[in-house]
This record gives structure tokens, C-alpha cells and sequence, in this order.
């Protein structure tokens, strides 16, 4: 049982109230919309095995069935949402603001990928719409296109991220919701805010191994300039990469909770997790 699943048996009807961890779902209610006839339901690892390195045009009636597990609430994710169902999660691409309030975290989601595009960048993947732009692999989806692609249906419900370690991760985890425990950041950067001012910044995390990994926090984030914690606790967010280093992409600071004293890692590594 993870450090959150612990607190939130205890104090459930408390978070609920207060809103200090929003929730996370994988399975509506209701269950999930019927596969229209002629479209195939697909899973995010089998969308994500096309995928060669370049542009690729999604050319079947394929349907994914996933769960919104961020979106651009807390200034983390401008003009995207990810998404993940049980063999992995993605980012999709797409245009306007306050998208949790047609896409909130929890929320099940119906994804129609016939005429998107898959596309990277530095070995991220992301769904979107066709791109204008060569410098750009892939685009957003316009406003006006997204109840066509994107269907939300049932009710949002609840689940916690996956728990990982620094050893442990692999490309199987790249676009899910993580977390870890027993993790600190390191002591060179407690004075540190988040983010340096008015641009996107790595920070790193340290485990009782002297395993490190890179958090990347945009500098739109509503705790950008926020002062690092100080102790040792627990940390999730969006796995991603960057070119051969994982990241961790923190949603919001709520799901940081870091109360405890900090350790000693055994061994101190000043390299981010480099990915196989």
C-alpha cells in the first residue's frame, strides 16, 4: 500500500472536502461507450508500436479507451491532456484553455485516432492533429475538431498512480502517472524555487540508493516559484523522457507530500536516470 493509498483509507471524506489531492479514475461507473461498428478498440501500447520515428498518420478507425490523468488545471500542461489506460499512457495535443473543465482528471475518455498523428519530441509522443508547421511533427487539435476526436462519457471516479523506484523505471511507464516514496530533492537545490524565473527548469530528486531522477516543472505552473520542500516523502507525476533521460513531470504540488525527515542516500549519483 502506497504512502497516499495509507492516508486517503484514513482521511478520505477529509481530502474530499479540502480537495488537497485531486482523484484519479480507470474505470467508469457505467462502464465504457460501445465500439461503433466498423472501429476497433485499441490499447496505448498498440498505438504507441506504429510508431517509427516519424510523423505517422493514424489511417485505421481505431478507438482508444483511456482515462484523463492530467490536464492544464495547475499551468503544468498547457493545451494538452494525458491520458493512459492499463498498458500505458500518451500525451494529446490540444488547442484552448481550461480544458479540465470539459476534461477533468478521472474523467473516461474516448479517443477516435483515425486522422491524428503520432509525433515526438526528443522522444516524447504525443497524439495530435496534422501540423502545418515542419519544424512540428504533429499540431493541436482545434477546438472545433474536439468532439469529434475526443468523446468523455460516465462520471469521473477515482485510482491511485502506479508506485515506482529510480531503478525500476522503464519506457513501459513513459506517459503514466507515477509515484515514489522515499525520495528528497537534493541538498544543492533546497533553497531553490521550482522553476528559475520565466523559464522551464530541471530540479532532481534523490532516493535512500543515491538514485536520481530530473523534475521538470514548467515555469506556467501555478508553484513554479514556490521553495522546494525541504523533506522527505512522497512525489508523482507524468513520467516522460527526454531523449535518453526520464523525467518527472509534477501535475501539482497537492500530490507532493514530504513530511518527513531527510536521509542520507547511500550513494550520490548526479546523473538523471538515463533510459536503456
Amino acid at each position: 500500500m502506497t504512502y497516499r493509498a495509507i492516508e486517503w483509507s484514513l482521511a478520505a471524506l477529509a481530502l474530499a472536502l479540502a480537495g488537497c489531492v485531486e482523484k484519479h479514475a480507470f474505470v467508469a461507473d457505467d462502464g465504457p461507450l460501445p465500439v461503433p461498428p466498423g472501429t476497433t478498440e485499441v490499447s496505448v501500447a498498440r498505438l504507441l508500436s506504429e510508431y517509427r520515428g516519424y510523423p505517422l498518420q493514424v489511417k485505421d478507425d481505431w478507438q482508444l479507451d483511456v482515462v484523463v490523468t492530467a490536464n492544464d488545471r495547475f499551468g503544468s500542461f498547457r493545451n494538452a491532456l494525458w491520458v493512459r489506460d492499463s498498458t500505458g499512457g500518451i500525451q494529446i495535443k490540444v488547442s484552448g484553455d481550461e480544458l479540465f473543465l470539459d476534461f477533468p482528471v478521472g474523467q473516461p475518455l474516448r479517443v477516435r485516432c483515425q486522422g491524428l498523428v503520432l509525433g515526438d519530441y526528443a522522444g516524447e509522443v504525443s497524439l495530435g492533429a496534422a501540423s502545418g508547421d515542419p519544424a512540428y511533427p504533429n499540431g493541436f487539435i482545434a477546438r472545433d475538431d474536439r468532439t469529434y476526436y475526443l468523446k468523455p462519457y460516465g462520471e469521473p471516479g477515482e485510482a491511485l498512480p502506479d508506485t515506482a523506484t529510480f531503478a525500476g523505471l522503464d519506457d513501459r511507464r513513459l506517459g503514466s502517472l507515477v509515484a515514489f516514496e522515499r525520495v528528497q530533492f537534493v541538498d544543492e537545490e533546497l533553497s531553490f524555487a521550482w522553476c528559475d524565473p520565466d523559464a522551464d527548469t530541471n530540479r532532481h530528486l534523490v532516493d535512500c540508493r543515491g538514485d536520481t531522477l530530473v523534475v521538470r516543472t514548467s515555469c506556467r505552473a501555478d508553484f513554479a516559484y514556490r521553495l522546494l520542500p525541504a523533506g522527505s516523502g512522497y512525489v508523482e507525476g507524468i513520467l516522460s523522457r527526454f531523449n535518453r533521460t526520464y523525467q518527472l513531470k509534477v501535475y501539482t504540488d497537492r500530490n507532493v507530500v514530504t513530511d518527513s525527515p531527510r536521509f542520507a542516500p547511500v550513494f550520490r549519483s548526479e546523473a538523471g536516470r538515463v533510459a536503456p
